[in-house]
């Protein structure tokens, strides 16, 4: 258990940041195909047919704004020597549970309720109907995501604190901090690259 949600007690430096881009490409490439795209730190949504480029470019810029911010926050904020290969490595490598995130796209049970959302809730789109082997598809794989997103905050909070030996408030009040400035800073880079590549959503 500690292996899974502190594995950097165990893998740091450089091994650790090729590992990490190895996720990356892994997570961007398996939502490329499965029509599952990261369009800030945590949000998760389904779109086929979005260039995996977008999604990469996505996923790249997720991981690097939160781990310049914690790096900078850890020069500020440590009496330790913080190494930025440490940071940058372990902050890719906490983007793992998004790899098994990106795989549920390929059932199409959650990209149909959410459309069958928006029609019964909103009046928008068209009318979905679901079975009831959908619907619990859809149910378990959005609990499953939501527990993903937990294991991967975890996982970044717990590389945070070995990369750059902070405690108590001043590790928790900057790590909740700089985990919230970074979800909007990514949303708003997310939306440009969109526009970049002229990918709109209907």
């Amino acid at each position: 258990m500690n292996k899974l949600i502190n594995p950097f007690k165990y893998i740091a430096g450089w091994e650790s940041f090729f590992i990490g881009l190895g996720i990356l490409f892994a997570t961007a490439f398996v939502g490329y195909l499965s029509g599952v795209h990261f369009p800030d730190l945590i949000s998760v949504k389904t779109s086929s047919g979005l260039p995996f480029i977008v999604i990469l470019a996505q996923s790249i810029s997720n991981w690097l704004v939160l781990s310049a911010l914690l790096y900078f926050a850890g020069i500020v904020l440590s009496p330790s020597s913080i190494r930025f290969i440490d940071v940058f490595g372990t902050q890719a490598m906490a983007r793992f549970p998004y790899l098994l995130v990106a795989s549920t796209g390929f059932s199409p049970a959650l990209e149909k309720f959410g459309k069958h959302i928006m029609w019964s809730a909103l009046s928008i789109g068209e009318p979905t109907d679901l079975s009831s082997v959908e619907l619990t598809t859809a149910i378990i794989l959005i609990i499953f995501t939501l527990l993903s997103t937990i294991w991967l905050i975890t996982l970044a909070f717990n590389a945070f604190k070995v990369s750059t030996n902070l405690k108590e408030a001043k590790l928790i009040i900057s790590f909740i901090v700089i985990f919230i400035v970074s979800t909007i800073i990514t949303g708003f880079i997310s939306n440009n690259i969109l526009k970049a590549f002229n990918v709109t959503f209907s």
